[in-house]
């Protein structure tokens, strides 16, 4: 499981603070997901009286696609279809309403392996370790503080106008999942959200069940650690060993590109800094072959690793508190002046005023 963040607060067993639990990263706009979740945002839009149909313009959907048999659609599809929903100004409150019925059973195959697991932090390593084919659209990283473990839920791949709603789904999707997993309603410390307080906050304090800050800096929820410990009701390896070598299946059908592959293997361990050689050798093929595939893929080695490891850099300025040289020493860069300069060279700005900058800007 990529580690995107600093090892001096151990969640109980494993989950470690900076944890990156869904490595989106570099958003793929055709990567194939199931059409669960906006079935389900549908399913809320006509509750409020809107047209499911004026959802899906500009999605080259439409309804019949998306409720039939094992639908799959692709990212921007679903993310042109919250755009639409927030020019018509829905209220967000619709992102808590969709998450109430993001169960985790509607996950499918990962749902199922996430419920077999002997405790959350298992259910979140397979989480991560599936998270291209999962439903969540944002990264998610965690730190531990005490007691406490806070999930940072970050949008910043996101097209602007998507990033509130598909922020507060996940935020309450996280309330949602660990409820489920524990088999017990499961109110967290605290909530905070970056959007100002709604008209309709009365469901928020409803759905939530605690403190919530609004305007805040970040969107995180927190939950008490102690929860971590604690043996899953439904827990059986055998279960979770099946569905994993499904979700495996599916994964390979999604992900066949060996851009992805090498993106994979670089995540695994960013601080490794593999070579093209390394990487070649996990996927058991010659570095010239590997070469000529990427070159198919309309890409390089050294491109993709430059964007994977400025991805992750992104990533961890944003949800993480570490400073420039605990970041560079994670990415593998022998010192932090190399780091800067990388950075630099793509962004225009060095690391620190980027985050400073992201951070008043949001």
């Amino acid at each position: 499981m990529a580690i995107s963040g600093c090892h001096r607060h151990p969640v109980s067993k494993g989950v470690r603070s900076g944890q990156n639990l869904c490595r989106t990263l570099m958003l793929d706009r055709n990567a194939k997901r199931d059409a669960a979740a906006l079935r389900i945002l549908l399913d809320v839009a006509n509750e409020q009286r809107i047209n499911p149909t004026s959802i899906l313009i500009d999605t080259d959907l439409n309804v019949d696609n998306v409720y039939s048999h094992q639908a799959e659609i692709e990212v921007w599809q679903e993310l042109r279809a919250i755009e639409n929903l927030r020019e018509i100004e829905a209220p967000l409150s619709l992102a808590i309403e969709s998450a109430s019925r993001l169960h985790i059973t509607t996950l499918g195959a990962l749902g199922y392996a996430m419920l077999s697991s002997f405790d959350i932090r298992s259910a979140l390593e397979i989480a991560a370790k599936f998270h291209s084919i999962s439903l969540w659209l944002c990264d998610v990283t965690t730190e531990a503080r005490g007691n406490v473990v806070e999930f940072f839920v970050l949008p910043h791949t996101l097209p602007e106008s998507c990033r509130d709603f598909c922020s507060i789904r996940g935020v309450a999707s996280l309330k949602v999942w660990v409820s489920e997993l524990l088999g017990r309603n499961i109110a967290p410390l605290s909530v905070q959200l970056r959007t100002p307080k709604p008209q309709d906050s009365d469901l928020y304090d409803s759905f939530f069940d605690t403190r919530i800050e609004y305007g805040a800096e970040v969107y995180k929820i927190s939950f008490e650690r102690s929860l971590f410990r604690e043996p899953l009701k439904l827990a059986d390896p055998w279960n979770r060993q099946r569905s994993e070598e499904e979700l495996k299946a599916i994964k390979s059908r999604r992900e066949a590109t060996f851009a992805n592959q090498v993106r994979e293997l670089i995540l695994i361990n960013p601080k490794k800094n593999q070579s093209e050689d390394t990487v070649a050798r996990s996927l058991k093929i010659s570095g010239s072959t590997l070469r000529r595939r990427l070159k198919e893929e309309g890409t390089t080695f050294r491109e993709v690793r430059a964007e994977t490891l400025h991805a992750l850099a992104r990533v961890m300025l944003i949800g993480s508190p570490r400073n420039i040289d605990e970041i560079a020493d994670q990415l593998g860069y022998s010192e932090a002046a190399s780091f800067v300069r990388s950075f630099r060279r793509i962004e225009g700005i060095a690391p620190g005023a980027w985050r400073k900058a992201e951070r008043e800007q949001h």
